[in-house]
Order: structure tokens, then C-alpha cells, then sequence
């Protein structure tokens, strides 16, 4: 009886430390295109690609365009979402330049994995003529 109780004693512990076994990274987001700062005209289509990864699941994603700030912006109707899973996801995708519009704007990234902890980053990009 007493090998017994040793035995369910030690899977406890043992299933204890392997189920606890905690996410201590935040997801990562990076950014292939466009760079920061770059510079694109009226009219024109801008390209973003971007991974995202981290070290044990991804959950989601939200880009956006808006202010510094991160405040959406009428001018810029930008936004994509989406789940995901897995440790690894490859974002691509375009959008339209408006044409008039204010000469900076931030494109804004937040990732968030399966533990609920995100990240953030943005980019400045500049809309010309």
C-alpha cells in the first residue's frame, strides 16, 4: 500500500512541474516591409509583410493605420485582424495610398499569444504628392 501512495505521490509532483510549465517570452513582430520611415506616394499601393512568432503559440493579430498615438484615423481606413496559431505566422498584405491625405501616418502592429501577453510596434511612414 505504502509503494502505491509513493507512486501517485511522485506522478503528482511530476505531472505538477511538467503542466506548469509557463510562456516566459513575449510574442515577436517583425517587420520586413515597409521600413520605417520610408516615404510613398498618392495613389500608390504599399506592401506589408511581417512575422510573427513566438515560443509556444500565437493567438492574433491587429494592424492598423492611425495616429502616433494609435487613435484610428478616418483618412486611413486600414485594419486587419485575424487568428492564428502555431509558433510562427507570415503576414502579407497591401493597401492603397489615399489620395490628400496628412503627410505622416503610423502603421501600428500588436500580437498577442495563446497566454494572452502582446507585443507592439509601429512604423512611421510618410504620404506624398
Amino acid at each position: 500500500m505504502k509503494s502505491i501512495l509513493n507512486i501517485a505521490f511522485a506522478s503528482t509532483i511530476l505531472f505538477t512541474f511538467v503542466s506548469c510549465k509557463k510562456d516566459k517570452e513575449n510574442p515577436t513582430i517583425l517587420i520586413a516591409e515597409p521600413i520605417n520611415h520610408s516615404e510613398h506616394l498618392w495613389g500608390s499601393e504599399v506592401h506589408i509583410e511581417a512575422t510573427f512568432a513566438d515560443d509556444r503559440d500565437l493567438k492574433s493579430y491587429h494592424i492598423h493605420m492611425g495616429t502616433e498615438a494609435g487613435d484610428h484615423t478616418p483618412e486611413f481606413n486600414i485594419e486587419f485582424t485575424g487568428d492564428i496559431s502555431g509558433k510562427s505566422y507570415d503576414f502579407h498584405e497591401h493597401f492603397m495610398v489615399p489620395d490628400s491625405i496628412e503627410h505622416v501616418y503610423y502603421l501600428h502592429f500588436e500580437v498577442t499569444d495563446a497566454e494572452g501577453k502582446s507585443t507592439e510596434a509601429k512604423l512611421m511612414l510618410h504620404f506624398m504628392q
